[in-house]
């Protein structure tokens, strides 16, 4: 006789919508690192040559709109500051070199950010914040993937690849 797998009962309790007292912590923590990015994407901006400019200042835009999103979804416990530990660690390598040198270093930074958003991703329980998080990491994937173009990647591996390794709160304190 066949043993037909035990299925749970179905719940009726909804996730939540609106950040748990748990998510509330990892949340701002991408938030100020979103608020160091825009700044570091304005410090590179203007170390840039004409065309890079373009690029990093829509960039750049890009992560005060996340940082804005993020602190409307947190409200009164969103970030008041940016990740003061990030944006200093990256700060020369961010305001200075050749074009291909600083796009190489956001596509660091890039790559970083899809990788530390799928932790946050796998943490959170509410459902807004979740769904603010993935729209960012479809971006942020968007942003390495021509970043690696400007930095001279040539073949499709090169700029799909993501070796990097995400961010967490003990390396940057807020």
């Amino acid at each position: 006789m066949r043993k037909e797998p035990r299925v749970s009962a179905p719940t009726t309790t909804a996730p939540p919508k609106q950040p748990t007292k748990s998510d509330i912590a990892i949340l701002q923590f991408a938030h100020g690192i979103e608020l160091a990015m825009t700044a570091l994407y304005t410090k590179a901006s203007a170390a840039a040559g004409k065309d890079l400019k373009v690029v990093l200042d829509l960039f750049g835009g890009h992560h005060l709109a996340y940082a804005q999103s993020l602190a409307g979804l947190l409200g009164r416990s969103a970030a008041t500051t940016q990740n003061a530990s990030f944006y200093t660690a990256f700060l020369s390598a961010a305001s200075s070199g050749s074009d291909a040198e600083l796009a190489g270093t956001f596509l660091s930074l890039e790559n970083s950010l899809v990788k530390t958003h799928l932790g946050v991703l796998g943490t959170i329980t509410g459902t807004d914040g979740a769904q603010l998080i993935a729209s960012i990491i479809s971006v942020q994937g968007r942003h390495a993937a021509v970043l690696a173009s400007l930095a001279g990647k040539k073949g499709l591996g090169d700029i799909l690849d993501n070796a990097a390794e995400p961010l967490d709160s003990k390396t940057y304190p807020a």
